[in-house]
């Protein structure tokens, strides 16, 4: 044995220890109260002369409505119903048929079990925005927005059968509708406006000068164009009717048959 030869201990190989299987990670549910708007275009529709007017019929549009349109024959379809009253409003059994009776969704302050369709609206993700709302459309326009902000949808909205023409509206709730439509077109939202007094003025201050005339001729077009969309509302609701008789009439015709061969 050679003594000069340098001992070397052996080395061990380390062991290698197996990772477990990574498992995919579960998808988080998303709450009830994720509301955004799925289409490039928005209809928000209330419950003025324009209601009739809105695009019903064009499936590149969402729809969005205060519930109340429901009881109005030109409202045609609507993706979502918004009823933001608190409950001893609607909790009025005419209202709550009404609202149960609608087969899609309906967006509330909470989701509440008598309403099997609500959803609670997303208050908290809304109000990081501005505290300032004083109507149901408000609420709406500023849902639009956040959904436009979180998810770029949607980018065109358009409003019909909200005008704020009267004292009311016009002192609490067309400013601070203006003011979400500010919002909105600042962050590149297009918008519609159908009709109404919504970001409108008889004159552009320094440049037009006023005149009572020209004041007037616009408001008696404005008052003959919503009086034409009235009777059209009403036409369509009595061809409906006469519809719903005709269709008495023939049932009728089939009773009186029956009883006159003896088969009742």
């Amino acid at each position: 044995m050679d003594l000069t030869t340098t001992y070397r201990k052996p080395v061990r190989k380390a062991s290698i220890k197996r990772k477990a299987p990574v498992k995919p990670a579960e998808p988080v549910p998303e709450p009830d109260d994720v509301i955004v708007c799925q289409k490039e275009k928005l209809a928000i529709i209330g419950t003025a002369e324009t209601l009739p007017q809105a695009p019903y019929e064009d499936p590149e549009f969402e729809v969005w409505a205060v519930a109340q349109c429901t009881t109005y024959p030109g409202f045609k379809r609507g993706d979502l119903l918004f009823e933001l009253h608190p409950p001893d409003y609607w909790k009025d059994p005419n209202v709550l048929t009404r609202i149960n009776a609608w087969p899609g969704k309906t967006v509330m302050q909470e989701k509440y079990p008598e309403v099997p369709g609500s959803l609670r609206y997303p208050k908290e993700a809304i109000l990081q925005y501005r505290r300032y709302h004083t109507t149901s459309i408000t609420y709406m326009l500023a849902l639009a927005f956040h959904s436009f902000k979180t998810t770029g949808k949607p980018a065109h909205v358009a409003m019909f059968g909200v005008h704020m023409e009267s004292r009311e509206e016009y002192s609490e709730q067309r400013p601070c509708c203006e003011y979400w439509l500010a919002r909105m077109e600042e962050a590149g939202m297009d918008i519609f406006l159908a009709g109404g007094a919504i970001l409108r003025a008889p004159w552009l201050y320094g440049y037009e000068n006023y005149d009572a005339i020209c004041y007037k001729l616009r408001q008696r077009i404005e008052g003959l164009t919503a009086g034409m969309n009235i009777r059209a509302e009403e036409q369509h609701a009595a061809e409906l009717k006469k519809h719903e008789q005709k269709g008495a009439v023939t049932e009728a015709e089939y009773w009186l048959r029956e009883a006159q061969t003896g088969a009742l």
